[in-house]
């Protein structure tokens, strides 16, 4: 081939792909510059207008919930499957006197949500996520099993950590530990040799397979998305109104990022309280929450059934 011939092939070349490497990681990531489409209801709340004739309770004039029809860049979204590591717990082990988590049955009021969350809801999104050639990222408190090869493959493509911040107070160990005393009680210490995460639990849908990626740090998710010409995360996964948004690759890190952080109604579940228990009020506020600060809210099944639609389609 000429000189000439092979300028042209490269210019062709990169002209249909576009390769990003962020700094820390040793490879780049093929970025296809091609839009891959699918159509569906993006739901956001209509924050306005107020109405002052009501006075304090001017909220009263907001438009409320609403949706439109939009399209989505498939190559652009990722889906968040946070926090989904289970602690070694069973139907069956759940709510005896001897189960192996009582430091976890005594405050993590969640776990019987999570289980039908995991069981009949996300396995369907998931699948038809991959299908659809989403890029599903799995975020754990901790990396999970480094040799595990969706992680090992992440861990290498990352790099090395950032500088830590410095610029920070070392707040006292005795009014933390007053604080958690204070919160979540004295009663459910965790017994020597209990089962720690993992993903034993989950059905096999929900642990990390063929190009899936997993992180547990915000620069780790960042890099893997900039990386790839993701700027557009949907979160699923528990809980709503603390870890997806608060902790590490949680919304509030990812939006000054640059990141838009959405949701999916049917796909999260939040923490409640005694008194949002019965109407899971506290999860019903997480998803105004969401969509008015951070992004938009998807429906579980709708978003499910455009990407199968795509599938099927090709």
């Amino acid at each position: 081939m000429s000189i000439a011939k092979s300028i042209v092939a490269l210019l062709l070349l990169v002209g249909a792909t576009a390769f990003a490497q962020e700094k820390g990681g040793d490879k780049a990531v093929a970025v296809s510059k091609t839009k891959k489409i699918v159509k569906l209801p993006w739901h956001f709340y209509q924050h306005y207008p107020a109405d002052f004739t009501a006075w304090s309770r001017a909220a009263k004039g907001f438009k409320g919930w609403a949706s439109e029809v939009r399209e989505m860049d498939i190559n652009k979204t990722a889906l968040l499957l946070m926090h989904l590591p289970d602690a070694g717990l069973t139907p069956d082990s759940e709510w005896g006197p001897n189960s192996p988590r009582p430091d976890l049955l005594g405050t993590v009021e969640w776990v019987p949500r999570t289980m039908e969350l995991c069981t009949h809801r996300l396995p369907p999104l998931v699948t038809e996520a991959r299908k659809a050639g989403v890029q599903v990222v799995h975020v754990y408190g901790g990396i999970g099993d480094p040799k595990e090869p969706c992680s090992a493959r992440s861990l290498a493509e990352v790099g090395s950590p950032p500088p830590p911040d410095e610029d920070r107070i070392t707040p006292g160990p005795k009014v933390s530990e007053r604080h958690t005393l204070d919160v979540f009680g004295t009663n459910f210490s965790r017994p020597p040799g209990s089962p720690d995460h993992t993903t034993n639990g989950l059905p096999e849908v929900l642990r990390p397979q063929s190009n899936d990626l997993v992180v547990a740090e915000s620069w780790q998710l960042h890099r893997l998305m900039k990386s790839r010409g993701i700027t557009h995360l949907i979160y699923s996964g528990w809980a709503l109104n603390w870890c997806l948004w608060f902790s590490p690759c949680g919304m509030s890190d990812m939006q000054r990022k640059g990141y838009l952080c959405s949701t999916v109604r049917g796909g999260c579940v939040a923490i409640e309280n005694r008194e949002s228990a019965d109407t899971e009020s506290n999860l019903e506020y997480a998803y105004w929450k969401t969509t008015t600060m951070f992004g938009y809210i998807f429906d579980l099944h709708e978003l499910t059934a455009a990407l199968e639609q795509m599938v099927a389609v090709k």
